[in-house]
């Protein structure tokens, strides 16, 4: 048993230089009788998830705490993460997603990166009669209420240039509840969302949150109601892990205009 913290530490460390496979790693460690891995047992301090302009002001999440998972739960937890980098990494830069359909909805930003989307509200959309943006469903383009764990709906990019890295990816899907999405194992993926969000006509760019219609008017845009849509973001991929919680809403290593690929630096553990 004495080996079991050594093994942690060697599991972390692959993680964040290699491409390992989380289940295998996951797996591993529970044979050797070792801790959690931090993608199952998240140590960032619990905040509200929608403080800020951007976002709403509902906190679904008051009262619940973070917690380490079950074997069985992290598990599961893994093989969807390796699934989802899998699904991800079929587009390493962001010229190679936007070649194959991709579309930039928000630039860099620092934190975060771009978000990219296959879909989405287009300039057609937004002005055709038929399309309500008080009630907008954008299941035809591939904005739906499904959460499918093995493909994100969100790519984000350290960049805005063609040659960007892909830095992490994003989770979306609607609800008729209220709530947001039965997500992934446990309770400690704390969806957040963006209740209103002015799209530009020109090009259909997120370009405010939840600002009025006069505002969104005078920028050229209309407000789109995305109450019910829910996003979470993952942090899983090669060099661009944040142990602290895997489904942090902004990471420190993403900053300067790009993004800290060293896998020893303090941003990937920083809190």
């Amino acid at each position: 048993m004495r080996r079991a913290p050594l093994v942690a530490v060697i599991t972390m460390l692959l993680l964040v230089t290699t491409s390992c496979r989380y289940l295998t790693m996951s797996q591993n460690l529970e044979a050797d009788g070792a801790a959690k891995p931090w993608w199952c047992n998240p140590t960032e301090s619990n905040i509200r998830v929608n403080d800020g302009p951007a976002s709403g002001s509902v906190d679904w999440y008051a009262g619940v705490q973070k917690a380490p998972l079950t074997w069985a739960q992290c598990h599961q937890l893994s093989a969807w993460l390796d699934a989802a980098n899998d699904y991800a990494l079929q587009w390493p830069t962001l010229g190679e997603a936007e070649a194959d359909g991709w579309r930039m909805v928000t630039p860099y930003f620092p934190g975060m990166g771009t978000h990219h989307v296959r879909g989405g509200v287009t300039p057609e959309m937004l002005v055709d009669p038929a399309f309500d943006p008080e009630n907008p469903i954008l299941d035809a383009v591939g904005l739906d209420g499904i959460f499918d764990p093995t493909q994100p709906d969100v790519l984000q990019f350290d960049g805005n240039g063609a040659n960007a890295r892909l830095v992490g990816a994003d989770y979306y899907v609607r609800t008729n509840t209220g709530l947001p999405p039965e997500g992934f194992p446990g309770n400690n993926d704390w969806w957040h969302h963006h209740p209103y969000i002015c799209h530009r006509y020109s090009d259909a760019r997120q370009i405010g949150f939840n600002i009025s219609n006069s505002q969104c008017a005078n920028l050229g845009g209309v407000n789109v109601n995305l109450s019910n849509y829910y996003m979470l973001h993952i942090w899983t991929l090669p060099d661009q892990v944040y142990t602290p919680d895997v489904y942090a809403g902004m990471v420190p290593c993403i900053t300067g205009g790009s993004a800290i690929w060293d896998p020893q630096d303090s941003c990937h553990v920083q809190r």
